[in-house]
């Protein structure tokens, strides 16, 4: 039963009514990673920002995770041609680590004794709980016990084009690994305008 993936799914990500969110991971197109592949989370990936003449341009991130699922069956309401399984990501939030988020770390981070001041967090690590954030503003978690609901709201996300996650393996320019219009990999349907969608 893949290697017990199955079972662990079941035990510990089957909630009804309860939006479990989770990270893409970082390592690009690649074997769609356990936990984001399991139908009841909301697998985010990233994205890089940066400032144009007229406003913000998100790309997909390029550690942003994504890949198509070998044991996890595809969602009735996800519906993309290439991968037969479970594809991630759902949706997408900041991720790159050279455009972060600031933190202030109370207590120091590393072995190189750092102490403690600001530092820029990144990676979906990052871009998951910013989602689980949005949807705590939006008092709406009931509904996201799957990704169903994004995907029937689709209009309230900002659909994420350019940019790539092809760091090991390349797809050929497929919207597995490319930030195209629509649904893709990396970025899913998108990053949330406003809280609509969740």
């Amino acid at each position: 039963e893949a290697n017990g993936v199955i079972a662990f799914g079941k035990q510990f990500y089957s909630h009804p009514g309860v939006a479990m969110v989770v990270s893409s991971g970082d390592s690009g197109f690649t074997t769609a990673s356990f936990p984001a592949v399991w139908r009841s989370v909301i697998a985010v990936g990233g994205t890089s920002v940066a400032k144009t003449s007229s406003g913000w341009k998100h790309t997909a991130w390029i550690g942003a995770g994504s890949g198509c699922s070998a044991w996890i069956a595809k969602p009735s309401w996800q519906k993309d041609p290439n991968c037969l399984m479970r594809t991630t990501s759902d949706i997408s939030a900041l991720a790159d680590p050279d455009t972060g988020l600031a933190v202030y770390d109370t207590y120091g981070l590393d072995q190189f004794g750092l102490l403690p001041g600001w530092i820029v967090v990144g990676g979906t690590s990052l871009a998951a709980p910013l989602i689980s954030g949005m949807i705590a503003l939006a008092g709406n978690a009931p509904s996201l016990g799957t990704a169903k609901y994004v995907y029937d709201h689709r209009a309230g996300l900002r659909d994420v084009i350019g940019g790539s996650n092809a760091i090991f393996m390349d797809c050929g320019g497929d919207y597995l690994c490319t930030a195209l219009k629509g649904f893709d990999g990396p970025t899913g349907l998108g990053t949330p305008k406003g809280v609509s969608a969740l």
